[in-house]
């Protein structure tokens, strides 16, 4: 079963800081919860290739993904990790007055058992803490 995750805010500050936050891999592992590690492999603008760790619930897990960098906004697409599949853009619109909308959006798909002891409700709370995390940096 595919899994969503939908969010966005208005924030009063400069769009380019936020993506600045967004778009900076090496930095993930100080401010995002669970996330160990994090390093930028490749770099060919506008692709970069990135690897997350993260230590959930005691088990170590890891995303490496693809992400396509525009002025405003950064796709998102797992080539190794936990995920059957996960796709996501961050995308950063500039309101006026160093005022943006952020948002992400994401669909993704559990391997067989850990979608079946998964409930969105999870998801939300997890996706939650992350997005939050962001938004803390950013602001």
């Amino acid at each position: 079963m595919v899994k969503e995750i939908h969010f966005h805010k208005i924030l009063n500050v400069d769009p380019k800081q936020a993506l600045k936050v967004v778009s900076n891999f090496n930095e993930y592992s100080s401010f995002v919860p669970g996330c160990t590690g994090a390093s930028l492999l490749e770099k060919s603008f506008p692709i970069e290739i990135g690897r997350l760790e993260f230590l959930i619930l005691g088990k170590e897990y890891f995303i490496e993904s693809k992400n396509t960098l525009t002025s405003n906004s950064i796709s998102i697409e797992q080539i190794k990790g936990p995920f059957e599949y996960f796709e996501g853009t961050w995308l950063i619109e500039d309101l006026s007055n160093n005022s943006c909308n952020i948002s992400f959006q994401a669909k993704f798909k559990l391997p067989f058992l850990l979608n079946a002891i998964t409930p969105q409700s999870l998801v939300d709370k997890f996706s939650s803490t992350i997005i939050d995390a962001f938004l803390k940096r950013v602001s």
